[in-house]
C-alpha cells in the first residue's frame, strides 16, 4: 500500500515537473520535483518502498531520455535507497535536516546520472557546475518548502 501511495505522489512529481517547472524555471536552471517527492516518500516509507519508487519514477524518466537509458533508473534507485535508509535504520532527523539530506542526495544523483550517461572529465565537472549547482540551489529552495508544509505537519513523530 505504501508503494501505491509513494507512486502516486511520484507520478503526481512528474506531472509538475513536466508542466509546473517549465513555468517557474529561471533560464535552463529548473528544481527537480521528482527528487524532492523521492527523497520525502523514501524518508517516510522507508528503503524497500524508495528503492522500487526509485526504479520505477527512474525507468519512466527514461523512456523521455533515450540518450542515457537506464542512468536515471539506476541514479534514483540508489538515492531512493539510500536516503530511506539513511532515515529509517542510522538515524531520525528533524525536517529541517532533511533538505541537507536533499541537498546530498540532489548532487549523488546527478554524478551518478552524468558517469552513467557518458560524461568524463572535464566535460563532467562543466556539467557538475553549469547545471547541477544552480539546480541543486534551486531545489533545495523547493524542497525545502515541501518539508516544511506537506512533510512535517503530516509526521507526529517530533
Amino acid at each position: 500500500m505504501n508503494f501505491l501511495k509513494s507512486m502516486s505522489f511520484l507520478i503526481l512529481g512528474l506531472i509538475l515537473q513536466q508542466t509546473l517547472v517549465q513555468i517557474i524555471s529561471i533560464g535552463s536552471i529548473k528544481p527537480d520535483l521528482v527528487m524532492v517527492v523521492l527523497v520525502a516518500v523514501s524518508m517516510r516509507y522507508g528503503s524497500v518502498v524508495g528503492l522500487f519508487s526509485g526504479l520505477t519514477i527512474g525507468l519512466i524518466q527514461d523512456v523521455y531520455s533515450i540518450e542515457a537509458l537506464g542512468a536515471n533508473a539506476m541514479a534514483k534507485c540508489l538515492v531512493g535507497y539510500s536516503t530511506g535508509l539513511l532515515d529509517e535504520k542510522v538515524i531520525k532527523v528533524m525536517p529541517a535536516t532533511k533538505v541537507l539530506f536533499l541537498g546530498v542526495a540532489f548532487l549523488v544523483h546527478d554524478a551518478i546520472y552524468s558517469l552513467a550517461a557518458g560524461f568524463h572529465g572535464m566535460q563532467f565537472w562543466n556539467a557538475m557546475l553549469t547545471r547541477t549547482v544552480p539546480s541543486g540551489i534551486y531545489t533545495l529552495l523547493v524542497g525545502s518548502l515541501v518539508f516544511y508544509f506537506i512533510v512535517a505537519p503530516s509526521r507526529q513523530d517530533y
